[in-house]
Formats: structure tokens, sequence, C-alpha cells
């Protein structure tokens, strides 16, 4: 069992609970497969057992966990194969984020999709192919954000979860990684110039293309 840190105080303890397992799953410290016990869980994150309980049960809601009959909780296994039907989602979802996000972002999320665009530029440039997964997932959760729909951002923050996990099993390389940005970048001009039907199309053709080079990828 990973090492995990005591909670801070927070407003709500299950929260702090769930957000900390969520880190350690997608960030690769609990892999696929591993055992969350309540009790091993609860005396690693000093808290009682009733909000990891309950923190666990959010994260099998979330996709993150999976709970078998009589053998508890474990890390959700994504298979690569699975990437190919979030991604069939994730198409038409990403498309009207991007599309609101140009509706209705503020002049801050603007400035902040340029910030992450900028350092995944170093990220590519270098091929550091971990910041590229954050740097993605980050411009992602942006658009989203910046779309101001609460329940779209939590179904795409879902995916997100997800496709961390099984995108670990496949490898990008660096042409992948260039046109990803490229993609990104056309994405972020049509929301700064506020053109909603262009940041749709940009946004559907970037996951479509993702789409086409991960199922070449798993053929």
């Amino acid at each position: 069992m990973v090492t995990l840190p005591a909670l801070r105080p927070a407003e709500r303890i299950v929260d702090a609970v769930r957000a900390a397992l969520r880190t350690a799953i997608v960030g690769g410290d609990l892999p696929p497969g591993s055992a969350l016990s309540v009790p091993e869980l609860s005396r690693q994150l000093v808290v009682s057992r009733s909000p990891v309980r309950e923190a666990l049960l959010a994260l099998v809601a979330d996709g993150l966990a999976v709970e078998h009959p009589r053998r508890g909780v474990s890390v959700v296994d994504i298979a690569a194969a699975d990437l190919l039907e979030i991604h069939e989602v994730r198409e038409g979802l990403e498309a009207q984020a991007a599309r609101l996000c140009a509706e209705r972002a503020e002049v801050s999320t603007v400035s902040r999709l340029a910030a992450i665009l900028d350092q995944q530029g170093s990220v590519v440039e270098h091929e550091d192919a971990a910041g590229w997964f954050e740097t993605n997932a980050a411009f992602h959760a942006v658009v989203a954000e910046g779309a101001g729909n609460r329940r779209l951002a939590e179904t795409l923050l879902t995916f997100e979860g997800q496709m961390r996990l099984g995108l670990r099993r496949v490898s990008s390389d660096r042409e992948q990684r260039r046109r990803g940005l490229a993609e990104h970048r056309a994405v972020f001009e049509a929301i700064s110039r506020r053109e909603p039907d262009a940041a749709e199309r940009a946004m559907r053709e970037h996951i479509h293309f993702t789409k086409l080079a991960l199922g070449r990828r798993l053929g």
C-alpha cells in the first residue's frame, strides 16, 4: 500500500479523502487493481472509516474504482480498447464545452489557457511525455470550466480520470504531441476570438484525430 499523507482540516473531510485518493490513482501511486482497504486508508490518512467508505463509493461513481462483492473495492483497470469508447463519448461533449467556452469564458480563463499552451509548447519541445499528459489534462479542464456548465465539467472530469489511467498503457510519440499542440492552439484561437462554431469544430476535430491515432496504436 502506498504511503499517503495525513489530511489537513477541510470543510468536508470526505471531499479531502476523495481528492487525495483521486490524485494517487490518476498519478499512478495507486495502480490499477490496487486494493482500497478502508481500515488501511483510514490509518494512513488519519481519519475515521466512515469518510473513507463514502469517498470510495464516490470514486466508484467516478469510474476510478470498482466494487467487488465480498472482496471490497479496488482501483479500476481501464483496458486500452475502452479508451476508444471514451473518446467516442468525449468527441461530442468536448466540442460542446469548447463552444460554450467561446461564448462564456472570462478574460482570466483565456489567459489561463494561453499560459497552459506556453507550458505545453516547452513540454513538447523537450519531449516530456509526462508533462504532455499533465498539460493536456489541464487544457481540457480549463475549457470545460470556462463553459460555465457544472454538470458538463463534472462529466468530463470523470472521463479525464479514466482516460489518464488508460493512456498509461498507450505511449504517445513526438509527432502526435506536436499535432496535439497545434490542435489545442486552434481551439484556443477560436475561443479567444469568441467564435463558438470554430471552437466547436476545432475541438471535435482534435478529439476525432486523437481517437484515430489511438485506434492505429491499438490495431
